[in-house]
């Protein structure tokens, strides 16, 4: 399975790649929604996480777009949030979780189990 995540910040990337290369699972990334828009196209991931603003946008406009991209309306989506409640409804997306930083890898074995 593949995942897409976006954040801007290099170590928060590779600490979830470590993560998600440990548990069986392919990921791809980047750094902005220019990057991760084109990766979506080319790679159709089944999950795609990302922090709640990036870029002065929030993620569940972008995530909006991307669900539009064939081959991707049955993605998940998870949002790393600054609060808790943030994203109580978005009904416009599949959202799969939101996570409150800074706690972001010990909850991501109750969304992501191990594939191995």
């Amino acid at each position: 399975m593949v995942v897409l995540v976006i954040n801007e910040t290099a170590i928060l990337r590779k600490a979830l790649r470590r993560f998600f290369e440990l548990q069986g699972y392919t990921m791809i990334e980047a750094g902005n929604f220019g990057q991760a828009y084109s990766m979506a196209i080319e790679y159709k991931p089944q999950f795609v996480l990302a922090d709640n603003l990036i870029e002065a946008t929030l993620c569940l406009n972008f995530f909006q777009l991307l669900q539009s991209i064939p081959g991707m309306e049955m993605t998940e989506f998870v949002v790393f949030t600054d609060y808790d409640d943030e994203f109580e409804t978005a009904a416009s997306i599949n959202l799969k979780a939101t996570i409150t930083k800074p706690n972001i890898l010990p909850k991501m074995k109750e969304h992501f189990p191990d594939l191995k």
